[in-house]
């Protein structure tokens, strides 16, 4: 990706979730937990593994999307292949990024035992964000600012479909470590 596109993750895919996820309700069952050791740190309870596991599969989903972008292209060229290719990286590294808030509003329970939509300030800042993902590629003089190129309906599909496949996966795990007891 270039320098552009990650600032832009970082400046627009990131921060308005992340102030709106400060205003997140608390857990319902939040007292009943035991209180974290003196020598516990924001990392403990899992948290390291999951940022690590997590970080891991968006890495891994940003890699496959780049390269069916170029096993499979929609163009002849050399450099229209690789346009592809970054343009859908980019979109699916800032479009998981909102998928993903939706997974952090809770680091252990389901996304649909604490609710997806019940807070608004994080609804609002979600379709800020993808209104502001969308504009780059869509408003003519954006799209040569930032480099990218014109996805056709197949390639955005395969770059909302890897986005989107975040929320599922770490729903997955959530539950397997809640079955193995890890709260």
């Amino acid at each position: 990706l270039l320098p552009i596109h990650l600032l832009w993750i970082n400046l627009v895919t990131d921060t308005f979730p992340a102030i709106a996820l400060g205003m997140e309700p608390a857990e319902k069952d939040l007292m009943k937990h035991a209180p974290r050791g003196r020598s516990s740190n924001f990392f403990s309870g899992g948290v390291m593994s999951s940022i690590i596991y997590q970080g891991i599969l968006e890495a891994a989903t940003v890699l496959f999307v780049y390269w069916s972008a170029i096993q499979w292209p929609v163009h002849n060229t050399y450099d229209a292949i690789h346009a592809d290719a970054l343009t859908m990286a980019f979109a699916t590294l800032g479009l998981m990024q909102l998928f993903h808030a939706f997974n952090v509003k809770s680091i252990h329970q389901s996304l649909f035992k604490v609710g997806a939509f019940r807070n608004k300030a994080f609804n609002w800042a979600i379709l800020l964000s993808f209104a502001l993902m969308l504009v780059i590629f869509i408003v003519p003089g954006l799209n040569d600012i930032f480099r990218v190129a014109h996805l056709d309906l197949y390639q955005w599909g395969i770059v909302l479909g890897a986005s989107f496949a975040i929320i599922p996966v770490v729903e997955i795990v959530k539950a397997i470590q809640r079955a193995m007891g890890r709260k």
